[in-house]
């Protein structure tokens, strides 16, 4: 008879209990975020008089529910996982340490329209984000490891999630913007950037979400996949900030990819994360 340990047991516990969460409570707050932005919508273009804030209705009601259905979605697959964590099958737990991060982008990414149009619909976001993010690091800190490589694991999981969801309300501003653009016109600078980087920015933050499961599972797939990721952010984002200078989100962007492809790659820190002889040079062969 197989017995299981109480530390897999409480981590198991708490991935259902985020998975139940995510299920019944992340698409009510969700929806009520989208209410209340959508809402609030026309006051603020008309007050603010400015015409590239006219389409945010069409891309709110475009990714508020994508990302609400994500997370239903990981919200189910947690509750698939938590038995096996129990069981401490070694796939599970980094299995649902992805499968967290989709809650805790969803709420980081509906905080940027939510603060700009509904600022008193902030505890929905903060509330889907600590859905996330407290059994996120939960799992990826309990269990054995020095508190340097706690702390490497702490910084560089954190770096990619905020890089992740910045990234992607980039992307979702700048196809705001490009949506607004009057029929007809003929494409300048401006528009080409748009059209370059979106698919850029948007793909390098799939792979950074695909990586993060990996990374935790330390494979130094994770770690190359990361680092891919992170670098199509920046030329995407790059090609934003070329074409659209005055917008300052975009080098916080940069910014944000730089540091964190620099925590993945930095020896001591991401390299901290990967199993010994498959973050580096591989070991030779025995004789």
């Amino acid at each position: 008879m197989r017995h299981e340990d109480p530390s897999t047991s409480r981590r198991a516990m708490v991935v259902l209990v985020a998975g139940l969460l995510a299920i019944t409570t992340v698409p009510l707050l969700v929806s009520s975020s989208m209410q209340a932005v959508l809402s609030r919508t026309a006051i603020v273009v008309a007050e603010s008089g400015n015409p590239l804030l006219a389409t945010a209705p069409r891309v709110v009601t475009l990714f508020f529910p994508m990302w609400g259905g994500l997370s239903m979605a990981a919200g189910a697959a947690l509750l698939v996982v938590a038995r096996p964590i129990a069981r401490a099958e070694a796939w599970a737990q980094p299995a649902a340490v992805g499968l967290l991060a989709i809650p805790s982008i969803t709420g980081a990414f509906l905080s940027g329209p939510t603060m700009f149009f509904a600022r008193e619909a902030a505890p929905n976001f903060v509330a889907i984000l600590l859905i996330g993010l407290v059994p996120y690091f939960i799992l990826l800190l309990s269990g054995p490891g020095s508190k340097g490589e706690k702390l490497a694991k702490f910084f560089v999981f954190l770096f990619l999630g905020v890089t992740a969801a910045w990234s992607f309300s980039n992307g979702g501003s700048s196809l705001r913007m490009l949506m607004a653009r009057p029929e007809g016109q003929v494409l300048n600078a401006g528009n080409y950037g748009f059209l370059l980087g979106i698919p850029a920015v948007m793909l390098g933050v799939v792979l950074v979400i695909l990586a993060i499961p990996i990374l935790a599972a330390r494979k130094r797939a994770g770690r190359l996949l990361a680092s891919s990721g992170l670098l199509t952010i920046a030329a995407g984002t790059s090609t934003f900030f070329l074409t659209h200078p005055g917008i300052m989100e975009f080098p916080v962007g940069i910014l944000l990819a730089g540091l964190t492809l620099a925590l993945v790659a930095i020896p001591s820190i991401g390299g901290r994360l990967v199993e010994e002889g498959t973050g580096g040079r591989s070991q030779p062969a025995p004789a």
